[in-house]
């Protein structure tokens, strides 16, 4: 996992703190159910989250909408031991145009993608769940946990 770094006496450094110190509290939340290695660079990364407001993207009906956060899944090829293999890259982008409670909303449930969770859940209550809500969800819901559970014994994942 690689955060991208705060940018040193810019002008919107105390933004971009409130946004980092959000992102580290999802973060910590996911820690609590996984282990999750934090690496220097984004090289080193399978899970890269940036500051980003996600671009514009089509909807089913052609119209264009905005959102948060997007977690995009990549392949890459890697040599590692000496042979070349596919490994999963998951690019995290959360908007930072959004309040502190929002950010660790929105870096929870796009974290939650990068993890494996690929789905959503129709249950508002959920971390996982298909639209955000007025008040955010802020922690794991047991089925967010159950969720996760199940996919860590599906045959070749481990946690």
């Amino acid at each position: 996992m690689w955060i991208e770094p705060l940018a040193a006496g810019t002008p919107t450094a105390s933004f971009e703190a409130r946004w980092q110190r959000a992102v580290e509290m999802a973060l910590a939340t996911w820690q609590a159910e996984l282990a999750i290695q934090p690496v220097a660079t984004p090289e080193q990364a399978q899970v890269r989250l940036w500051r980003r407001k996600p671009p514009l993207q089509s909807g089913p009906d052609g119209a264009l909408r905005a959102s948060h956060g997007r977690a995009l899944l990549l392949l890459r090829q890697v040599q590692r031991m000496g042979q070349w293999q596919l490994e999963p890259l998951v690019e995290v982008l959360i908007s930072p145009g959004q309040g502190p409670e929002a950010i660790q909303a929105t870096s929870l449930h796009e974290l939650g993608h990068a993890f494996g969770l690929w789905g959503h859940s129709d249950q508002s209550g959920d971390v996982m769940a298909v639209s955000p809500t007025a008040r955010p969800v802020l922690a794991l819901s047991a089925r967010d946990r159950a969720t996760l559970r199940w996919l860590l014994r599906q045959p070749g994942l481990s946690p």
